[in-house]
Parts: structure tokens; C-alpha cells; sequence
């Protein structure tokens, strides 16, 4: 994955791009019908575990991360017993079950867990602060050892084969510093106000920094250089108000008149390319052939990116994810805990198939498996891989004693266990 957001640190109003550290869808009712009777039975005849998991003990306020064969636990500072902060790293054999031996732990400085984790060649590299507003330390272990390699102030962003450090200045501006990911030396800094920041991602990270300040002109720089690529004004005549400005795909998106009015702008040239007004917009996001928007109040628009017409407008939906195929999985609020999901094309926002309630294990998971869970109502949760470009659910395993809290990696699913301890399985392909 590509933002030491590490992948978890997703609050409700939707996901992040992958690439920031952190800040830890008539014949739809008919096949939604069908598909929940089928996972309703297909749970209700399944043994009540097939397989033993690894175990792995936990206290209160931990937070587990997965990455490849490796499982990593961070446990935060516990002031009144005196307890530090704690990293512990477990290899997973490729089958077995029962209690796994750490093969290292390291103590976290970090007062709380809140944050990311990725591996990065031989490091393991760790986001960590005391609430999602920060402020946050990154933190460099050695994979094998677990030895502190080194630490800096601020969130880590990946930008290729080197890392973003985005970080406040008590009251200045804010920076945002390349570092070189072996030694934590400061490769280059660059001014840049949090609030008028925003950076472009690609697979291997951030590729792009914007700056889009109320007075003045916008900036594109290069992330993985840290050279200027453009300057404009792109606001002439505009009062200098608050704007929020996202770069998606290769726009750069502006929200202005209090979240009314989306303006357009080609990233690199930063050229007017159109305007569209829309009700109290939240978010925007890339997602394949549209761009969706997300209202602050919930609903959805699914744009032209070329032109910036409206293809689509659901007001059901308050949230998507992984696009594959010309499908998007969004979802919508239910009547619990789960959102509740639906297959949809992208292009039009037609609905293929309804899913009902799950819970997502992990918004970006490797290679664009997405794995969903559901408990049954009676201490059993179904696990089951999302098929976005299929647009098909199937059923991998029904685990007992489970509680919740599961993230999916590629190959493996851990979860936390009724007894506050995680349990790891291995995925079926």
C-alpha cells in the first residue's frame, strides 16, 4: 500500500488515497435477495470453525498491522501501571495454529497508537500519535532486529524510493521535508501550510505537491525531486476565502463558495478546464472513469473528468472503494455498525447487486483483494472476498470466538478475539 497512513487510519467520512501515512451496489432487489439467502445458509451449514488460527496476545488499545507474512503489533504508553509503549513483530508460518513467538520488540516513544504501519525495504516504518489530528512521529526499526534506525517529527507520506515528512511548526507554516528512507537524513524542505497542501499518488506514492494558498499562486512541485514544476494564479479577481483543493488523477480539483463550486484545472499547467456547481461537497476521489464526489451530508455524484457533467447523482451512497473492471463497491449507512454495500457501474451508477451489511478488513488491501466480514448473531463471523470486477461475493470461512476488528492482507486475515487477544488465519485464494 502505498501512504504510511498504512492503511487503517480511514475515519467515516470515507477513504483516503492510498499514499498518506497517516493521519494508524428492479433486478438488483431480485439478486440481493438471492445472494442473502445464500450467505445466510451458506453460514448457517458451515462448521463452526474449519480452521485453528495463530494467536497472538494484546492488551487494551492495541493495534495490529499486516504485511506480507509478517504481523506487527503496537501497543500505546500505559501511564498509570508505568507500562511504555511497545512495538512486537511475529512471523507467520505458512500453516499450523496456536501462540506465536515475537521475534523481536521495541519499545514506541509514541504516547498513543494512533497511526500506520508499512514494511519499506529493511525497515518498518510507523506512524504514530495520540489522536487522528497528531501531532504525529514517524519512526524507522530495522526489520530483523527491531533497532530504532532513526525518527522524525511528523506524518510519513511514500514518494518512491524515498519518504514525505508532513509536519506542523507550532504556529508557521508547516513543511514538508524528503528524507532518505535508510538514515533519516533530510534530503530537501519545502514551506507548506497544511491546510493548502494536497499531493497527487500514484502506486509507488506521492508524486505531486500542491500548494493552493488563499492569496497568491497555486504551486506544482515535484515529490520525488522537490523541484518546481509550475506557478499560476489560478483564483484572479477571487477574494482571498478558504479553498480546498484535491489533485485527482491529472486535475487539480478546487472547492470554493462555501463547498458549492468545484473548479477544474490541469494539474500540470494548472489551465482552467471547467466548473460545476454541486451542494456542500466533502470530498473527491478517483474512480476509474469518474470522479466521485462526496457530499458533506452524505449522497454521491459521479463526474465526467473531462468535461465535468454530472453522469450520476445517488443520494443513498456516502462512500466507494475499490474500482475494478468499470464496478465500484459503495456503500451506505445500515441500521447497525455495517455499512451497507452494493456493486454499482461505474460509468452510469446503476446498481448490479446489493450486498447488505458488511465490514470492510482494510480500505486497501494488497493487490486489490477486499475482504469483507459479517458476524451471524451468534459469536461466528463470515469472511468472504469482494469480487468488485466480478461483482461477486464468495464465502472463504466462518471463524467463532472472533469479536471483530479484522484486517486482510494478501494471504492472511487477523482479527481480535473474545478474549482480547488476535488471532491470524490464512486466506484461501
Amino acid at each position: 500500500m502505498t501512504i504510511i497512513d498504512l492503511g487503517e487510519l480511514r475515519d467515516d467520512a470515507g477513504p483516503e488515497p492510498p499514499g498518506r501515512l497517516p493521519r494508524t451496489v428492479g433486478r438488483p432487489t431480485r439478486v440481493a435477495l438471492v445472494l442473502v439467502l445464500t450467505l445466510v445458509a451458506l453460514a448457517g451449514s458451515a462448521p463452526p470453525a474449519r480452521r485453528e488460527p495463530f494467536t497472538v496476545p494484546a492488551r487494551p488499545g492495541s493495534a495490529a498491522y499486516l504485511t506480507a507474512d509478517r504481523l506487527f503489533v503496537t501497543e500505546p504508553v500505559d501511564a498509570p501501571s508505568g507500562r511504555p509503549g511497545q512495538l512486537s513483530a511475529y512471523a507467520v508460518p505458512p500453516a499450523g495454529s496456536g501462540p506465536l513467538t515475537p521475534l523481536w520488540r521495541a519499545p514506541l516513544p509514541s504516547t498513543g497508537v494512533f497511526g500506520g504501519l508499512a514494511v519499506r525495504d529493511d525497515l518498518v516504518l510507523f506512524v504514530g500519535g495520540p489522536s487522528q489530528d497528531g501531532p504525529f512521529r514517524t519512526h524507522a526499526f530495522d526489520l530483523a532486529t527491531g533497532r530504532s534506525r532513526w525518527e522524525q517529527q511528523g506524518a510519513g507520506i511514500e514518494a518512491g524510493d524515498g519518504l514525505l515528512i508532513e509536519s506542523e511548526e507550532g504556529d508557521g507554516p508547516g513543511t514538508v521535508r524528503s528524507v532518505d528512507l535508510a538514515t533519516g537524513r533530510v534530503r530537501w524542505t519545502l514551506p507548506a501550510p497544511e491546510a493548502a497542501t494536497t499531493f497527487r499518488f500514484r502506486r509507488d506514492g506521492a508524486d505531486r505537491i500542491v500548494l493552493t494558498p488563499p492569496t497568491g499562486p497555486a504551486e506544482v512541485w515535484d515529490a520525488r525531486t522537490g523541484v518546481r514544476l509550475r506557478s499560476a494564479r489560478i483564483n484572479p479577481g477571487d477574494l482571498p476565502v478558504y479553498q480546498q483543493a484535491q489533485a485527482v488523477g491529472d486535475l487539480l480539483l478546487v472547492v470554493r463558495d462555501n463547498a458549492s463550486r468545484i473548479t477544474a484545472y490541469g494539474l500540470d499547467g494548472l489551465e482552467r478546464r471547467w466548473e460545476i456547481r454541486l451542494g456542500l461537497v466533502a470530498l473527491l476521489a478517483e474512480c476509474g472513469a469518474v470522479i466521485c464526489v462526496y457530499g458533506q451530508t452524505g449522497g454521491m455524484w459521479g463526474l465526467d473528468p473531462a468535461t465535468g457533467a454530472v453522469r450520476w447523482a445517488a443520494p443513498r451512497w456516502r462512500v466507494a472503494t475499490t474500482e475494478r473492471g468499470g464496478r465500484l463497491l459503495v456503500g451506505a449507512l445500515g441500521s447497525g455498525a455495517e455499512e451497507t454495500y452494493a456493486f454499482v457501474e461505474t460509468a452510469t451508477g446503476r446498481v448490479i447487486s446489493e450486498l447488505g451489511p458488511w465490514k470492510l478488513a482494510g480500505w486497501y488491501p494488497p493487490d486489490g483483494r477486499l475482504v469483507g466480514v459479517r458476524p451471524t448473531g451468534d459469536d461466528r463471523l463470515v469472511v468472504a472476498d469482494l469480487d468488485v470486477g466480478a461483482a461477486r461475493v464468495r464465502v472463504l470461512d466462518v471463524l467463532s470466538g472472533v469479536s471483530g476488528e479484522c484486517q486482510a492482507g494478501a494471504d492472511l486475515l487477523v482479527c481480535r478475539r473474545l478474549d482480547g487477544s488476535y488471532g491470524v488465519w490464512r486466506l484461501d485464494r
